[in-house]
């Protein structure tokens, strides 16, 4: 499902990792050899080809679904192996081809944010991330992404050779619920929280950003 990124990664990823001066990546010995959910903050355009710049392994996408409208955006977008979903749906379609992807050992990449942030601040997650590693029962991987707002500015293209500093951290597993029931709508949210702000937080270097204005923020993801 993903047989473009195995062409094209030795070329993408060694100019987009040279351009952002993104060669030293922190907490890489973390990265999982098998099937996992990698959860990074949203600032910009550059998180997710960073993300599927560190290895040779794709991660796997959730992208909104009028990035396939087009045809040479449809080829591109299939073979890197992007899932399409509709924002602001119940997507379950999207999220059982998640689930299936996970359960034959792909990686997923996921922004709990769902849109890009102004780089002030991390913005509030959805519940969907952590829905998905239950279901699937493989750990959560935190990632940091810090610089992106500079390195490559919303509505502009990226700015050669600004630093992006990405840093990983451990493998979280979502704990299943005591007595057997599932969790509320609450208790995911909590856990939502507790893995954007406790564990993704950290791993994000907010001076390095240039804030966008006030009013100035957009959505391009799920």
């Amino acid at each position: 499902m993903a047989w473009l990124f195995y062409i094209v990664w030795p070329f993408v990823a060694t100019f987009f990792k040279t351009i952002f001066r993104s060669w030293k990546i922190e907490g890489k010995n973390n990265m999982a050899e098998g099937a996992a959910i990698y959860a990074s903050n949203h600032n910009s355009s550059v998180e997710g080809v960073i993300l599927n710049s560190i290895k040779y392994r794709p991660i796997r996408f959730l992208g909104k679904s009028e990035l396939f409208n087009k045809p040479i955006n449809n080829f591109i977008m299939k073979g890197v192996g992007t899932i399409p979903i509709i924002r602001g749906a119940s997507d379950n379609i999207a999220f059982e081809h998640a689930v299936n992807a996970l359960n034959n050992g792909a990686s997923i990449g996921i922004f709990p944010e769902g849109t890009r942030g102004n780089g002030k601040k991390l913005q509030d997650p959805h519940t969907g991330v952590i829905r998905l590693a239950l279901l699937s029962g493989v750990p959560i991987i935190p990632v940091g992404i810090s610089g992106g707002t500079v390195a490559w500015p919303k509505h502009k293209g990226p700015r050669f050779f600004k630093k992006v500093r990405t840093r990983i951290g451990e493998p979280w597993q979502v704990p299943e619920p005591t007595d057997g029931r599932e969790f509320t709508y609450e208790e995911l949210k909590e856990l939502a929280n507790y893995l954007m702000f406790e564990l993704i937080d950290p791993l994000w270097e907010k001076q390095m950003e240039q804030p966008y204005q006030v009013g100035d923020q957009d959505s391009i993801s799920p």
